[in-house]
């Protein structure tokens, strides 16, 4: 995860262009990957789809951070990130509550792959939708 996060730092993209593009692709990655741990009894192939889930993940979170950060001021940097953080964290902990806990869904391991595969769709579907509008847009000016 740390080595592709630094990766992009060396990567040449315009990413006003094709940054929602990557975010698309690399949650697409993750849903792929959820998909895989979901639908495979082979432990090795779980293995090998968490370390492709955790390296897109990584990758997506650099990928969205800096795509934020570019159209902040920079003293707006601490509140914007730490309310980020806020609401992601309050996300994952309604999510967890809903899918994992007893009080909630209470779903075994499997099924929670399949949620978070669908939700990782969703995700990508919305990046990819969005860029390719914007492609379009941009190529037809």
């Amino acid at each position: 995860g740390s080595a592709t996060s630094m990766a992009v730092g060396y990567v040449k993209v315009n990413w006003d262009l094709s940054g929602e593009l990557a975010l698309g692709i690399f949650s697409a990655m993750d849903a792929g990957s959820l998909f895989l741990m979901h639908f495979t009894d082979n432990i090795w192939a779980c293995y090998a789809g968490y370390l492709a889930f955790k390296a897109c993940y990584m990758l997506l979170i650099t990928i969205a951070t800096f795509q934020i950060a570019v159209s902040l001021s920079m003293e707006r940097y601490a509140l914007m990130f730490g309310f980020n953080n806020f609401v992601a964290l309050a996300i994952q902990t309604i999510l967890t509550v809903v899918v994992v806990d007893s009080k909630g869904l209470g779903l075994d391991i499997s099924t929670q792959f399949l949620i978070y595969g669908s939700y990782f769709t969703v995700i990508a579907g919305i990046f990819l939708v969005r860029s390719i509008y914007t492609i379009i847009s941009i190529k037809c000016r």
